[in-house]
């Protein structure tokens, strides 16, 4: 039985040369050209992504059939209406930004206008997330910015407020030290009485006014201004609203109050940075 098994195997492995001759003979033989080429057509775009991406390519499937160049050129139009479709979804996205940024340059121009001093307008380029000290902005002394410079900032009423003052200047970029700060200080006046008093920033997102007389009757929510005490910063711009009337932690030692102001500017938000020119001189 095991010998008759080993000659049926030996017979077919004498076949297989012959089997494998033939078929050579008939494939050579046969006008399968364009079958090849289609095969090879449509595996070059299953498995090559450029040319899934590439705008023609007759060149390389000029040897293909009709029906496979049809079928690619289906593959082909369905690529580009999808990546359009792409293109037009990222589009949409963009849209509400943009008109958002419009909205501000627009506040802005106005700001300009309305104040008559002269600056320059810069964009935020970097802030340290949850950090109220200071940002960078993207001009610097190539573009007329010098040192000790007051920055200002919209509210989002479009009111212009204090935002810092420019610290630090190289080429092109510019660092704002922030009021939060705890090197931050300035003159300002209560809005309702003219009472000056000393802002003084201490690293959170509130700050401090210094020196106000006990007798001073201050009411939650006054605004507070810079004053023309204050050697850098032009007089009336807003600063911020009083939280308290500096009566908690009074002691009978106490020989001044000292409320907690809350800036007009959400330093989070802020985008663009107004920077006065001549130190805040008014040219009105």
């Amino acid at each position: 039985m095991r010998k008759q098994d080993k000659l049926d195997n030996n017979r077919s492995s004498n076949w297989l040369p012959i089997v494998y001759v033939i078929t050579s003979l008939t494939l050579m033989l046969l006008p399968l050209q364009q079958t090849v080429n289609s095969v090879r057509a449509i595996l070059a775009y299953l498995f090559i992504p450029q040319l899934r991406i590439a705008h023609r390519t007759k060149e390389y499937f000029k040897d293909i059939s009709e029906g496979t160049q049809t079928l690619l050129n289906v593959a082909f139009e369905n690529f580009e209406l999808k990546e359009e479709l792409k293109k037009l979804q990222i589009d949409a996205l963009e849209i509400p930004t943009l008109q958002e940024e419009n909205a501000r340059l627009r506040q802005a121009l106005n700001f300009k206008k309305s104040i008559k001093i002269d600056g320059i307008w810069a964009k935020v380029a970097y802030k340290e997330p949850g950090k109220m000290s200071s940002l960078i902005i993207d001009k610097g002394e190539a573009d007329g910015i010098i040192l000790r410079s007051p920055a200002l900032a919209l509210t989002k009423d479009g009111v212009p407020a204090l935002l810092g003052m420019v610290v630090e200047v190289s080429k092109n970029t510019s660092k704002i030290l922030l009021l939060p700060d705890e090197d931050f200080n300035a003159y300002v006046y209560l809005g309702n009485t003219k009472t000056e008093a000393l802002l003084k920033g201490h690293g959170l997102r509130n700050v401090t006014l210094k020196y106000l007389p006990l007798e001073e009757n201050l009411q939650i929510n006054t605004p507070v201004f810079t004053s023309s005490s204050s050697a850098l910063f032009p007089e009336g711009l807003l600063v911020g609203y009083l939280l308290n009337d500096g009566t908690e932690g009074l002691t009978g030692a106490s020989t001044y109050k000292e409320p907690t102001l809350k800036s007009a500017l959400n330093f989070d938000t802020v985008k663009e940075v107004f920077v006065l020119s001549h130190k805040g001189e008014n040219n009105a």
